[in-house]
């Protein structure tokens, strides 16, 4: 997988290259900038009141990361260490490193219906997408950009739409052997990387390097 394609990154994938303080591999291996649509980014979440993070379900799925880790830090259930990486989002967008992709008329009826009960089992799913893979798959699919996403069922949903076809596709484990593979890490970092990833709550149980 080439680093000049378009990309479109899923919000398990950002947050757990930020928590791992890994960020800046994301990006060297997907290319900058890392694009996210608004449901795992929403630039506008900065500005909510104060009073209204008590409903965090009304932000973005990473401003929901961000309102979880203040809530950990300040209750001595995780270090700050961890609110400030993933904060690090805000600085990547202000940079530019990270942009925000808007969906297309097309893309936001596929993503709604993804993430309805009353269709999702046309696409082969008993349970509906959250917004931000929703999103995801959706300008996946209708721009043939590359999906970032380490959700099994969105990987699923795009099996079924591209039919025998291949698609392209990127998940954390694949990047981190692709990126051993590259000699940007060696395989025992990589390994390490997925480890710290693993201890801060990614499922993936199996090791890019079992030998190494």
């Amino acid at each position: 997988m080439s680093s000049d394609q378009d990309h479109i990154v899923d919000t398990v994938v950002l947050l757990y290259f930020l928590l791992v303080d890994e960020v800046d591999l994301l990006s060297d291996l997907i290319g900058t900038p890392l694009r996210v649509p608004v449901a795992v980014y929403d630039p506008e979440d900065r500005s909510v009141p104060a009073e209204a993070l008590r409903h965090s379900e009304l932000l973005s799925e990473m401003h929901q990361s961000i309102r979880h880790y203040e809530v950990s830090t300040r209750t001595g259930s995780a270090s700050s260490d961890l609110l400030d990486r993933v904060l690090r989002v805000n600085a990547l967008y202000e940079s530019g490193a990270l942009t925000v992709v808007e969906m297309a008329k097309q893309e936001a009826i596929l993503a709604a219906r993804l993430q309805s009960r009353s269709k999702v089992a046309d696409y082969g799913l008993r349970v509906p997408l959250g917004a931000g893979e929703a999103a995801c798959v959706a300008i996946a699919w209708e721009r043939g950009w590359t999906v970032t996403t380490d959700d099994e069922a969105a990987l699923r949903v795009l099996d079924k739409l591209h039919g025998d076809r291949t698609y392209a596709y990127e998940r954390i484990r694949k990047l981190l052997m692709r990126a051993a593979d590259e000699d940007r890490i060696t395989e025992s970092s990589a390994n390490e990387i997925h480890t710290a990833m693993r201890d801060l709550g990614f499922w993936d149980s199996g090791a890019p390097f079992p030998d190494a």
